[in-house]
């Protein structure tokens, strides 16, 4: 007997990340909305993880991609990025494993949000994992925002 193969539905099919214009990209497993280029392609510098937050409220401010709640991602939610088996070249020749929607040429290492008095969680794109460092190394950021459901949305009103 031979196999007749599956036929997969279209909804199945669906791309994990999707691209929401010039800015944006959002995450469908997640429900979590990523800015495209990380700190070091927007602004062509390293920063600090001091500076990563005024970053943020820089963008904030001009509403990037129609949202104003923009910030440092979580360990948790970077980590979701990570998939070993994909390759996206860093800047310098890293190797960082992370989807090919995000451009070519960011910074290996995003700073997390977090609080360790003066060190700070970065999370590392070409090995995944998260390391603490000092506030005032440089770094990078890739912001996100989190798209809430409506039982998320209700508890936030409560």
């Amino acid at each position: 007997m031979s196999e007749v193969p599956q036929v997969k539905d279209a909804k199945t099919e669906q791309k994990r990340f999707v691209d929401k214009g010039p800015m944006v990209v959002f995450d469908a497993k997640t429900n979590t909305y990523w800015m495209k280029k990380d700190s070091w392609q927007d602004k062509g510098k390293f920063l600090n993880w001091h500076e990563s937050r005024e970053f943020a409220n820089n963008k904030n401010a001009r509403k990037v991609g129609g949202f104003s709640d923009w910030r440092l991602p979580t360990a948790d939610e970077a980590q979701s990025l990570y998939d070993p088996s994909l390759v996206n070249a860093g800047k310098g020749g890293a190797q960082l494993h992370i989807d090919v929607i995000f451009p070519e040429g960011a910074f290996k290492s995003i700073w997390l949000a977090g609080d360790t008095s003066t060190r700070r969680p970065r999370f590392d794109c070409s090995d995944g994992k998260v390391v603490s460092v000092d506030e005032y190394s440089f770094g990078a950021v890739r912001l996100c925002r989190k798209e809430l459901n409506r039982s998320e949305k209700e508890k936030r009103r409560n």
